[in-house]
């Protein structure tokens, strides 16, 4: 129904011409128009109706081109004879009426029309028309005037100048079938049409105005409900973006102390090494927890740190790390013997913790850039059992000082 009511985009083809062709305006009026115009008579106790022209127009080779698809009778305005009074709640009452009958249209005049034999002239008018419809080229039309037919006047610089003649042409024109349709109480174009036929027709323009009005709303509705949801999922990718470095960071600190394949047991094992036995009850029915420190803690690269030839002997030591190159069946024979040869004679005693201990049973790891000795104690035994025997077999006072590239002895 949209369609029906779009302004004239282009000269219509189907035209039937009335008089000659004038050159100064060029006029269409649409044929429903012209027959409403035509059949209009006056009512009781009124001898003169009044109403305005409504259609659209436009400019080709300097020429206006007027095209009249809509014409709407004004109430109210008409006073005793042929007078004609517009009043403000008038012109009110008509341009709502124009809003919702004949949308996207705008006055391209007005129209009068008398009884059979009533003498019209546009000079008891022209006044009216000059206060009212100012601007160039609008319409004056007179229906039963002095010749006792139409016609039509438009303003110029002696007063009023007649059109020679106009085109009435044929188009399929909704809005003045609706419009003629609810003034059944006047004269209309649809004679010895019956009152349920016409109650039929707007009953059935009611439905199809309320369904276009609900579409209307549908559509408005959701609308605001893909905007309300596409802010929504920028917010959440938003919010994913900014927790992404976060969560990397913890996928880092944890991935540098449990190795892979033993996620759980490292978490465990780390959480009884930080909490302690007197913690170990509490923690073991809430969970461990680990806690992230507060700044970052990597292997220093200190060439001061304590190596492992402070607490071993340098022909151990070196023997250690001729073994772990070569094949360790020959070697470990021959540790062995020695570490027997060394060792204390039975009921002697233990050597302590400050004497030499002997490189026979372990083995030299070098240490990797980024690895501490949590990680190194779970990449070679899955557990921390050996790391207070690493710490001091190495010399070493603090578990965190070890740097890239030291040699270790390990069990």
């Amino acid at each position: 129904m949209g369609e029906l009511y779009e302004p004239f985009p282009k000269l219509p083809k189907n035209i039937r011409q009335i008089g000659e062709r004038d050159k100064v305006l060029k006029l269409y009026l649409e044929d429903y128009v012209n027959t409403y115009l035509k059949r209009l008579q006056p009512l009781k106790g009124s001898d003169l109706r009044v109403g305005l022209l409504l259609g659209s127009r436009e400019m080709r080779e300097d020429v206006p081109f007027v095209f009249v698809d809509g014409a709407l009778e004004m109430d109210s305005v008409t006073q005793e004879g042929e007078k004609v009074a517009f009043t403000e709640d008038a012109w009110k009452k008509a341009y709502q009426e124009v809003e919702q009958m004949f949308p996207k249209r705008t006055v391209q005049g007005w129209f009068l029309c008398g009884s059979p034999g009533c003498s019209l002239s546009p000079l008891n008018y022209w006044r009216q028309h000059s206060q009212y419809f100012t601007g160039k080229n609008q319409l004056m039309y007179l229906n039963a005037g002095l010749e006792g037919e139409e016609a039509v006047y438009i303003t110029s610089s002696d007063g009023f100048y007649k059109l020679r003649g106009y085109s009435v042409y044929y188009e399929r024109n909704q809005m003045m079938q609706d419009y003629m349709i609810q003034q059944k109480d006047r004269g209309r174009a649809e004679d010895g049409v019956d009152d349920k036929a016409i109650q039929d027709f707007r009953r059935k323009m009611d439905e199809r105005r309320y369904e276009i009005t609900r579409h209307r709303n549908t559509v408005g509705l959701l609308s605001g409900l893909c905007s309300v949801l596409a802010i929504t999922v920028l917010a959440g990718g938003v919010a994913m973006f900014n927790n992404y470095k976060k969560m990397h960071e913890m996928e880092s600190v944890i991935a540098s102390v449990v190795p892979a394949g033993s996620v759980r047991e490292g978490i465990a094992a780390v959480g009884d090494k930080l909490l302690g036995a007197d913690e170990k009850g509490d923690a073991g029915s809430a969970g461990y927890v680990i806690e992230e420190a507060a700044a970052d803690v990597y292997p220093t690269e200190s060439p001061d740190q304590v190596t492992p030839e402070t607490m071993v002997p340098e022909s151990q030591w070196e023997e250690a790390k001729a073994g772990d190159g070569e094949s360790s069946s020959g070697k470990a024979a021959e540790a062995g013997r020695t570490a027997e040869a060394e060792s204390p004679a039975a009921g002697q005693e233990e050597p302590s913790d400050s004497q030499p201990v002997s490189a026979a049973n372990y083995q030299v790891y070098v240490v990797n850039p980024g690895e501490t000795l949590y990680g190194i104690c779970f990449k070679l035994y899955q557990n921390l059992g050996h790391l207070d025997e690493i710490c001091r077999v190495n010399g070493l006072t603090d578990q965190n000082s070890i740097y890239a590239g030291q040699e270790l002895l390990v069990p």
